[in-house]
């Protein structure tokens, strides 16, 4: 049977820039530009959010979709892990009587569904749909630098934030959009010059957010797009990385980096570890194998302070059970993905491993786009090799 990724509507245009499209990826596009507008209180659903239910989550009801092997597995082990977030917080709300926990678990059903229903839409609209996939982040960064000058007065201690509910998250989003634009870009031959232009774009923001780790984010993806070593780039560049997420972390509230610096010299480690939330880890010792679950911090502080770090609120929530069960997907994920897929989300990784970027939907969504591209890409290779290529959708 033909899959959908091979149809002539979903054929790969030999420009890089082909609007002949449906109504469709046109709406998808203008999803994409909605991410970055935040308009209700901290946790709230956003208007975004309304729209990626409608385009990415009813669909997956309504279409029939057959994934191949390298889809399947990752798919199947973020369901797992999914899973066990439903039933460690189910127990603690059961033991605790307490709904808070229902919350956090709405957030990983919701990403789960938005990172399932873009595979299924893939498969549905093939080529075309991730080309306008290219062009709705590629906008959102030249949108949000057109922005910044008109709102050039939405900061939080003098680091831009435009619309989001902190500089930090608009820096991660701007790293999460340069990074998915670099995935995408060579399979539609993009030139280099546009490919560095939009680069620009996000080091600009990067430098206005102040974040380190953003900087020298959008620096390792431009230097990957030149280097014939790139393995070797990304390791030399890790520790680089890893000591900027640690410097942006504790100098969230100073005012410019000059002050952020001097704080870092003030602060100790005590301090570091309590202001995170970190301290509970070492306090409450007996969470760590099946996890508190991610809810009612009351438990744990005074303030109801979660833990400022995916990967820490990971093992601390859901245990080394849960843990395990992620890291099986992050394994699958990178087996289907292949090395140089990984290396470009190396940066957004990291960052997400430090701040709260597990909550981002565009995170999902290019971990969705990576599956998409190694089928696409699986799909081409077949076709040259005359087999019958690997399928998204069977209709």
């Amino acid at each position: 049977m033909t899959p959908r990724a091979a149809s002539p509507a979903s054929r790969m245009s030999t420009s890089w820039i082909d609007l002949s499209a449906s109504w469709r990826e046109v709406l998808w596009a203008f999803v994409i530009l909605t991410l970055p507008f935040n308009l209700y209180e901290p946790g709230s659903p956003q208007p975004g959010d309304f729209l990626l239910v409608l385009v990415l989550c009813v669909p997956i009801l309504l279409l029939r979709f057959k994934m191949p092997p390298a889809i399947a597995w990752p798919v199947f082990s973020l369901l797992a892990f999914v899973v066990y977030v439903f039933a460690c917080n189910f127990t603690w709300t059961a033991i605790t009587d307490e709904y808070d926990f229902f919350k956090s678990t709405a957030f990983y059903a919701f990403n789960f569904a938005v990172f399932l229903g873009y595979l299924v839409m893939l498969g549905d609209r093939g080529d075309d749909w991730m080309r306008w996939t290219l062009y709705g982040f590629a906008a959102t960064l030249v949108m949000l630098v057109v922005l910044s000058i008109p709102f050039a007065d939405h900061t939080e201690s003098g680091r831009l934030q435009l619309f989001f509910f902190n500089a930090n998250q608009l820096a991660y989003h701007v790293l999460l959009c340069a990074t998915i634009v670099a995935m995408i870009a060579p399979r539609y031959n993009v030139p280099r010059l546009v490919i560095y232009a939009l680069l620009l774009c996000a080091f600009y923001l990067e430098l206005r957010t102040y974040s380190r780790a953003g900087i020298l984010g959008i620096a390792l993806l431009a230097g990957l797009q030149l280097v014939h070593r790139p393995t070797l780039l990304t390791i030399a560049v890790l520790p680089l990385l890893g000591l900027a997420l640690y410097t942006d972390l504790q100098n969230l509230d100073a005012d410019l980096l000059q002050n952020r610096l001097q704080a870092l010299e003030q602060s100790t480690p005590d301090d570091y570890l309590r202001d995170r939330g970190l301290d509970r880890i070492a306090d409450h010792p007996e969470h760590l194998l099946v996890g508190a679950g991610e809810g009612y911090m009351a438990r744990f502080h005074h303030n109801e302070q979660e833990i400022h770090s995916s990967a820490a609120n990971l093992l601390f929530s859901y245990g080394i059970v849960g843990t395990m069960l992620f890291l099986i997907f992050v394994r699958k994920f990178t087996m289907s993905v292949g090395t140089g897929l990984t290396l470009l989300m190396v940066p957004a990784f990291s960052y997400s491993l430090f701040h709260h970027g597990m909550r981002a939907r565009p995170f999902w969504l290019m971990l969705a786009i990576a599956l998409g591209l190694a089928v696409l890409n699986s799909i081409e290779v077949s076709k040259k090799s005359d087999k019958r290529p690997l399928a998204l959708a069977d209709h």
